[in-house]
C-alpha cells in the first residue's frame, strides 16, 4: 500500500514548485521590466557601458568626447570615411566629388534615397545649409575648420558646389555633420549655436536615431529602418552611463551589457583571460596634458609668471613621464611630447617627436638650474621660489574628480614641482568648474581664471583639424591656453592649402615642433584607451583604422553598430538574461530545501503505517 504521508508530502512539493516556477518568471522580469523602462521590450538591444557622460544632443555645442560617438550615428558627415583607414569614402552625403584645375571649386554630388529621421528628403540643399550656417553665423565650434571655404551654392537635388579662396587640402576630410535645413533652417545662428536643445527624438540622417536620453543615466538611439543603405540588424544602441568602474567590468562579464568602453586599467588583465570576451587598447589621436595659462592680456587671472616659456620648459624637465606611464596609468599610456599620437596615420604619418637627445627629459637638477638662470630665486630661504617682481611662484594645479590617472598624475607633478621651489595648490576639480574659469568672462571680457590643469583631449582624424585649435583665431574657442604664435598661424595656414599629402605632412611636423619648443603644454602621455565586447551575443565586429582601432565608441562612422548581427535572438526583450537565470538558481534552492525538509520530517516520524 502507499504510504498516505507520501502523498501529501508530495502534494506540498508540487505546489511548493509551482510556487517557485513563479518565481523563476517573476525573477526572469527584472531584466525585462528594465527594458520596458527604456522602451526596449521585445527587440535586439547592442548595450554599451561608458564612465562619463553626454552632454548636449546640439552638435554645434556639444564638446565631451562620448556625445561624438553618439552625434556620427544620429547624422551622416559630408564626406563619409571607410572602417579600414578612415579616408573618406561614398558612405557620407556625399557620394562622389570633382575639384576644379585650379583647386578652387569642388563639385560634389550626394547620395540618392536619402531621407531625414522624419521621412523628408535629404537633398543638395541640405549640405549647402549647413555650410553656409556656419560661415555666415560664425558657429565657433566649425568656423576655424572652413578657413578659406567662401560658400556653398545648390546645382540641383543631387549637386553643389563649395567655393574656395585658396586650396582646402583637408575638406573631405573634415568632421562636420550636415544639417537638415527644413528644421535648423527656422532659428536664428545665435539659437542654434547657443541655446537650442535638439530634444529627442532628433532628426538626422544617420543609421540610428536618438529617441530618449535620461541625463546621467542612458541614451537610446532606435534604428532607422528607411536608411538608404537599408536598416541595420541592431534594433537599438544604448549607453548606459556608469559611475564606479568595477560595476563596469561586472556587468560585462555578467552578460548585462555588450560592450565595456573605458574601464578601470586594473581589470585589463582580467577581462583578457575571460571567455567568450575580447579586451583591447588602443590610442586614438589622443593625447593627455598639462595645460598652461598663456593668455598675454591684463584681463587674464592666471598666474602671470606663465607667460614666461623659461618657466614652463623648467616645469616641463620636473615631469617623469615614464613614472606617470608606470605609475598613474599602470602601463596602458605611450610616452609623449607633442598632441598627435605615434603609430596612428600612414602613408603619411603626421605624427612628430623630437629626437632622444632634443626630448625634455626628466631632471630635476636641470629644472632647478634653469629657475635659477632664469632669475626665480628662493630669496629668503623658505623653500618657495620668487618671480620677477619678487612674489612667490605659487600654482594653482587642478585634476579631474571623474579620472583616477588624472589624480594620480597630478600629486607625482605637484611633488616635483614642489622639489623645484614651486609652491602647488592641488585640487581636485569637477569638469565643469575646469570650463567655468577657463573660458571665464569678466562681463564681456575674456578672464581666463586658472593657472594649470591636467586633463585629456581627443583629436580628429584629420591632423590639421586638431592643429588648427591651437591657433590665435581659436583663443577663446578651443584654443584653451589663449596662446598664441605668429610662426604656428603661418603654417597652419599653408597645411591648410597643401594639397600634396607629404608636403603637408612635413608642413604638420613643423607645427608640432613649434609648439613644442615653445611649450604652451606639456603632453604627458597617449594613454591607450580600453575597450571589452562580448563575442558570444554579436557577431560582425571589425577593429578599425588597420584592425589596430577600436570596434566601438570611434566617433568617426556609425558602421560599427550597423554592421553587427546577433549571434542568437534575445529571449528577454534584447537585454540580459540574467534575471531569468537568478530566478532558476533562487527556484531550484527552494524546491530541494523543501525536498530535503519533508525527507527528513518523514524519517523523524518513524515507520509508515500500513492502511
Amino acid at each position: 500500500m502507499r504510504n498516505p504521508r507520501m502523498r501529501r508530502s508530495w502534494s506540498v512539493i508540487a505546489a511548493c514548485a509551482l510556487i517557485a516556477i513563479a518565481a523563476v518568471f517573476a525573477f526572469g522580469g527584472l531584466a525585462t521590466a528594465q527594458d520596458e523602462e527604456t522602451g526596449s521590450a521585445g527587440k535586439k538591444v547592442l548595450k554599451i557601458g561608458w564612465m562619463g557622460e553626454v552632454d548636449n544632443m546640439n552638435p554645434l555645442i556639444g564638446w565631451s568626447n562620448n556625445v561624438y560617438e553618439v552625434y556620427v550615428n544620429e547624422y551622416l558627415l559630408l564626406t563619409g570615411r571607410a572602417i579600414e583607414d578612415l579616408k573618406p569614402d561614398d558612405k557620407g552625403i556625399n557620394k562622389s566629388w570633382e575639384l576644379s584645375a585650379d583647386e578652387l571649386e569642388w563639385t560634389f554630388t550626394i547620395n540618392e534615397g536619402m531621407t531625414w529621421h522624419d521621412g523628408t528628403p535629404i537633398t543638395a540643399k541640405d549640405a549647402v545649409f549647413t555650410y553656409n550656417f556656419i560661415i555666415e553665423n560664425e558657429i565657433s565650434s566649425y568656423i576655424g575648420f572652413l578657413e578659406g571655404v567662401e560658400k556653398a551654392e545648390q546645382i540641383d537635388d543631387l549637386t553643389y558646389k563649395v567655393y574656395c579662396s585658396h586650396p582646402k587640402s583637408n575638406l573631405l576630410g573634415l568632421w562636420i555633420p550636415v544639417l537638415p535645413e527644413h528644421i535648423w533652417g527656422k532659428m536664428s545662428g545665435e539659437e542654434a549655436g547657443s541655446t537650442f536643445a535638439n530634444d529627442p527624438p532628433v532628426i538626422g540622417s544617420g543609421p540610428f536615431q536618438v529617441v530618449e536620453w535620461k541625463k546621467n543615466r542612458y541614451l537610446r538611439l532606435a534604428a532607422y529602418k528607411d536608411f538608404y543603405l537599408g536598416a541595420p540588424a541592431v534594433d537599438e544602441v544604448l549607453f548606459v552611463v556608469y559611475k564606479n568602474g568595477d560595476t563596469l567590468v561586472q556587468d560585462l562579464k555578467s552578460g548585462a551589457i555588450d560592450v565595456a568602453y573605458m574601464f578601470p586599467q586594473a581589470q585589463f588583465k582580467e577581462l583578457q583571460d575571460t571567455e567568450s570576451i575580447e579586451a583591447i587598447e588602443y590610442p586614438w589621436y589622443n593625447w593627455d596634458y598639462v595645460g598652461f595659462n598663456c593668455y598675454d592680456d591684463k584681463a587674464s587671472l592666471g598666474n602671470p609668471a606663465l607667460l614666461d616659456k623659461e618657466l614652463r620648459i623648467a616645469l616641463e624637465h620636473a615631469v617623469d613621464r615614464q613614472k606617470l606611464v608606470d605609475v598613474a596609468y599602470s602601463g596602458h599610456a605611450w610616452v609623449g611630447h607633442t598632441m598627435l599620437p605615434p603609430s596612428t596615420w600612414r602613408d603619411p604619418d603626421f605624427a612628430w617627436a623630437p629626437a632622444e637627445s632634443e626630448a625634455r627629459g626628466f631632471d630635476l637638477e636641470l629644472a632647478n638650474q634653469m629657475l635659477d638662470d632664469a632669475g626665480y630665486a628662493d630669496s629668503d630661504g623658505d623653500g618657495v621660489r620668487e618671480d620677477k617682481q619678487g612674489e612667490p611662484v605659487k600654482l594653482r594645479l587642478w585634476a579631474l574628480a571623474d579620472n583616477p590617472e588624472s589624480q594620480r598624475a597630478t600629486k607625482l607633478i605637484a611633488g616635483w614641482w614642489e622639489e623645484c621651489g614651486i609652491d602647488v595648490v592641488l585640487t581636485v576639480q569637477d569638469e565643469g568648474v575646469f570650463f567655468d574659469k577657463i573660458w571665464n568672462y569678466e562681463g564681456d571680457t575674456y578672464a581666463p581664471d586658472f593657472d594649470a590643469y591636467y586633463w585629456n583631449w581627443d583629436g580628429y582624424a584629420d591632423p590639421g583639424q586638431t592643429l588648427d585649435c591651437w591657433t590665435t583665431a581659436q583663443i577663446e574657442g578651443w584654443n584653451e591656453q589663449g596662446w598664441s604664435n605668429e610662426r604656428y598661424d603661418e603654417l597652419n595656414t599653408a597645411q591648410n592649402q597643401e594639397m600634396d599629402p607629404d608636403k603637408r605632412a612635413d608642413l604638420i611636423h613643423q607645427m608640432q615642433q613649434v609648439m613644442y619648443e615653445d611649450c604652451p603644454v606639456i603632453v604627458t602621455t597617449h594613454p591607450l584607451k580600453l575597450q571589452a565586447y562580448r563575442t558570444d551575443k554579436w557577431t560582425g565586429w571589425e577593429r578599425c583604422n588597420f584592425g589596430e582601432g577600436p570596434v566601438a565608441c570611434g566617433a568617426s562612422f556609425p558602421w560599427a553598430y550597423y554592421n553587427l548581427k546577433p549571434v542568437v535572438a534575445e529571449t528577454t526583450g534584447g537585454g540580459t538574461n540574467v534575471g531569468l537565470w537568478i530566478g532558476i538558481g533562487i527556484a531550484a534552492v527552494v524546491v530541494i530545501g523543501l525536498v530535503v525538509f519533508f525527507v527528513m520530517r518523514g524519517r523523524r516520524g518513524g515507520p509508515a503505517e500500513e492502511v
